[in-house]
């Protein structure tokens, strides 16, 4: 078989991904389509059967008629002709199945150990809901366990082998002259007692998987799988939370209510058993809540009568004419028949007493009313310890996030139902924890760097917006001056707060038009702190004193502690007066000219010269009156 590498032509086998009691698992690929399978091939030595070959044959098409995404699919089923080292051949079944990505939950189980009650709710719903459909269409799995359940990496359940169970098997199957049974530990009552297996039995066996799943063991162990078959049939379970304590009283409930050995009392259909399994994963009451204990009084005598039955007659109803396991002690039952008779009569007596005593009961007295008690005030206590303390209670815990100014963050604001008020084992109970305030004050970060800054408002529980840069006269550059909201100010959380940061220069004022005392004042004053260096300057054009220029413009900045000069203007000189004419000496009088009068002519003019001016000299008038013009002036000037 090693050196087949196709089966009809169409699908290559290539690693083994499993090994059954049964068979071999083998990733293929379907040349055909290009797509990868699972490809299921019997064992050789069982080959030889022929009871096999009809029963995978009649299982192959029952599976292969279910389409439901919970259940692995069949896509193909042949038989192929292998060569024998003695030259002869040997048919070999095959089954093509789906080949699906992911782990068993056995090896979930054997890495992981249990999962949390959460986890294993969903799994057993997930396994539950391709039951319910398998059985609406009149298949039944017989052999639910966790090696036949795989979990994919996206969190979905897939259920393998449906209808092919009994031919197909691991190691630890139950075994009658190689007619599989099922595997001992999840066995149901009546698959052990040799009984008709119909769709309950699944649903006992998914009990038993949802068991190992919540405390990580089957309900029953044993030191072989004939002791473990006798346990199903004869004791009753310990509730999943005496291993795990923290398992609530309703999910104990739900698996022993699943355990029940007499069918007619445990789920009848495998959508009730998945409605319940998710009303307790949630919180919510559970279907067979209002059965009450009367019921249970009833489905145990049943279980009395089975305790005290011999174990070899109850596997003898389903050997028949085999001689398997369950028939290995039959050759001490004939020494133990007597001594055992009254052990079984007493036991039926007991069995009815016990019936009789149940239904007394049941018609007698109406159901207890639950146990309720008043709920502690859990408020300002650590969420996890609270959760922890709840649920020893016996009570269901959920979790909300809620704001809150006084209680600190992770600790319980309050409940639902509030403190106080009257609780029953079982009920749901919301803790409403504090995320720390809802509105944070803006702490002051003036004086800090920008990364402090930051730091400061983020620890804060706020968020350091952007920068902005503002001049200022006396803040370092680089350094907070505010926030903008400002310190102090109530904000919602995560709010972005912006940091406002010093440029470390100042903008010059405007001087001009002051007095040079004013003009000093503004600049060195507390609103710019800058030096005031003064120059001054002759002008006519403004008034003395008044500061007519500065060096650095107004508006300009310029760095803190800045020189800026200011030029004052100043009166201009008054000139020095010319030099004053000669004083005449005492005596001496200064006639002005004589100016001729109109009557005068050219001719006296003359006459008074030299006697020959004769009336030549006439035209000599006005030289004179340019004289006593010029004299006029000049007196003007002196005086």
């Amino acid at each position: 078989m090693n050196e087949v590498r196709k089966l009809s032509d169409r699908y290559e086998i290539r690693r083994v991904i499993g090994r059954g009691g049964m068979a071999e698992v083998h990733e293929g690929v379907d040349t055909r389509l290009g797509r990868r399978v699972a490809i299921k091939l019997l064992r050789s030595d069982l080959a030889r059967d022929p009871s096999f070959h009809t029963r995978l044959e009649r299982e192959a098409q029952s599976a292969a008629s279910l389409n439901h995404p919970g259940i692995v699919s069949v896509y193909d089923s042949g038989e192929e002709q292998f060569a024998e080292p003695g030259g002869g051949t040997i048919t070999v079944p095959f089954i093509v199945m789906e080949y699906v990505e992911g782990q068993t939950l056995r090896q979930v189980l054997s890495e992981h150990g249990p999962l949390t009650v959460t986890e294993a709710l969903d799994v057993a719903a997930g396994v539950l809901s391709p039951l319910e459909y398998s059985h609406r269409n009149g298949i039944v799995h017989r052999d639910i366990k966790p090696a036949n359940v795989m979990l994919t990496p996206d969190g979905d359940i897939k259920v393998m082998d449906f209808g092919i169970a009994r031919a197909l098997e691991d190691t630890g199957s139950l075994t009658q002259t190689q007619s599989v049974v099922g595997t001992a530990q999840y066995l149901s009552p009546e698959q052990a007692r040799g009984e008709v297996v119909d769709a309950r039995s699944d649903l006992y066996s998914t009990a038993c998987l949802l068991y190992e799943l919540l405390t990580g063991r089957p309900p029953f162990v044993g030191d072989s799988q004939l002791a473990v078959a006798y346990q199903h049939v004869g004791e009753a379970p310990q509730p999943p939370s005496t291993l795990v304590p923290s398992i609530p009283p309703a999910v104990d409930r739900l698996v022993l209510h699943g355990l029940d050995k007499q069918r007619d009392a445990r789920y009848q259909d495998a959508h009730a058993f998945r409605e319940d399994a998710l009303a307790a994963r949630d919180g919510r009451p559970l279907g067979i809540d209002g059965e009450g204990p009367a019921t249970q009084l009833m489905s145990s005598a049943p279980t009395a009568a089975w305790a005290d039955a011999p174990p070899t007659q109850a596997v003898e109803q389903q050997a028949g004419p085999h001689t398997g396991m369950l028939g290995e002690i039959e050759e001490n039952q004939h020494e133990e028949k007597k001594s055992r008779t009254w052990l079984w009569v007493g036991g039926a007596l007991l069995a009815l007493v016990l019936a009789g005593l149940g239904l007394w009961m049941y018609t007698m007295n109406t159901e207890p009313e639950p146990q309720t008690f008043a709920l502690e005030d859990m408020s300002d206590r650590e969420a996890n310890e609270a959760e922890t303390y709840l649920e020893g209670l016996g009570l269901v815990v959920g979790r909300e996030d809620q704001a809150d100014d006084e209680i600190d963050e992770g600790n319980v604001v309050e409940t639902d139902p509030a403190s106080g008020s009257q609780v029953t084992e079982g009920d749901r109970i919301t803790m409403f924890v504090s995320t720390g305030p809802d509105s944070i004050e803006v702490p002051d970060v003036a004086g800090d760097t920008e990364s402090l800054a930051r730091q400061t408002i983020g620890d804060a529980g706020l968020t350091a917006g952007s920068n902005i840069e503002e001049n200022s006269p006396d803040v370092p550059g680089g350094e907070v001056m505010e926030t903008r909201p400002g310190a102090g100010t109530d904000v919602p959380r995560d709010s972005s707060v912006d940091l406002v940061l010093s440029s470390g220069r100042v903008e010059v004022p405007d001087v001009t038009g002051m007095t040079q005392e004013e003009a000093c004042t503004t600049l060195e004053g507390d609103e710019y702190q800058l030096s005031c260096a003064v120059e001054t300057e002759e002008t006519g054009d403004h008034e003395a004193g008044e500061v007519f220029e500065q060096a650095a413009t107004a508006g300009t900045d310029v760095d803190q502690g800045a020189t800026v000069t200011i030029t004052v203007a100043e009166e201009e000189a008054t000139p020095s007066p010319s030099p004053s004419p000669s004083t005449p000496s005492p005596g001496f009088t200064v006639d002005p000219p004589q100016v001729p009068g109109p009557d005068d002519d050219g001719g006296d003019g003359g006459g008074n010269g030299n006697g020959n001016g004769g009336g030549g000299n006439g035209g000599d008038n006005r030289g004179w009156g340019s004289l006593a013009h010029a004299w006029d002036r000049f007196l003007a000037r002196v005086n």
